[in-house]
């Protein structure tokens, strides 16, 4: 199908409408928005950063908190935290978020409420445990009785401090 001059000449200046027209229209919007507004970015310091990060821990490195992980891995991470943290997110979404996407080892406390009891209070108890068994061992020491001399082998007692002493002075005297 062949199309005319004419015919050719009016589909060229259609194009040609259509182009101009989509050029010079800009941005159309059905609501009067293009796209959902972006959240306002706010300055993040430094330390706001290094406050949160040293909550945080290194997934790669074990036990070494973010804040001072030197890593290329840890930097991106940090960067990670000052950007959420710019978005609005509050240090314990910033955990949660940390959580959800390396697990609970980024955090270094665990995030389970029974959990987080038993970290807590175990060494606590532990240490009380052993003062009261240090304790009933000093009262049991002191409140003991003493033994008494057992006697020797000829059927005498043995020889208390007062007959020690009272031998010892009259050898000196007889040596002296």
């Amino acid at each position: 199908m062949r199309l005319s001059t004419r015919q050719s000449v009016l589909l060229f200046i259609g194009i040609a409408i259509l182009l101009v027209g989509a050029a010079f229209t800009g941005d159309v919007h059905a609501q009067g928005t293009a796209t959902p507004p972006t959240p306002t970015l706010r300055p993040v310091s430094d330390n706001e950063v290094n406050q949160v990060a040293r909550n945080l821990y290194c997934p790669v490195c074990q036990n070494v908190p973010l804040e001072v992980c030197e890593t290329e891995a840890c930097a991106r991470w940090r960067e990670q935290v000052r950007d959420l943290l710019a978005q609005g997110y509050t240090e314990a979404q910033v955990r949660q978020y940390f959580i959800e996407r390396f697990g609970t080892k980024t955090v270094g406390t665990p995030s389970d409420p029974l959990s987080q009891f038993l970290t807590i209070a175990l060494p606590f108890g532990l240490i009380a445990l052993i003062g009261v068994v240090i304790v009933i061992s000093l009262v049991r020491w002191r409140t003991r009785r003493p033994v008494e001399a057992p006697e020797n082998l000829a059927g005498e007692s043995s020889v208390t401090a007062d007959d020690y002493r009272a031998r010892l002075e009259e050898e000196i005297r007889k040596r002296g």
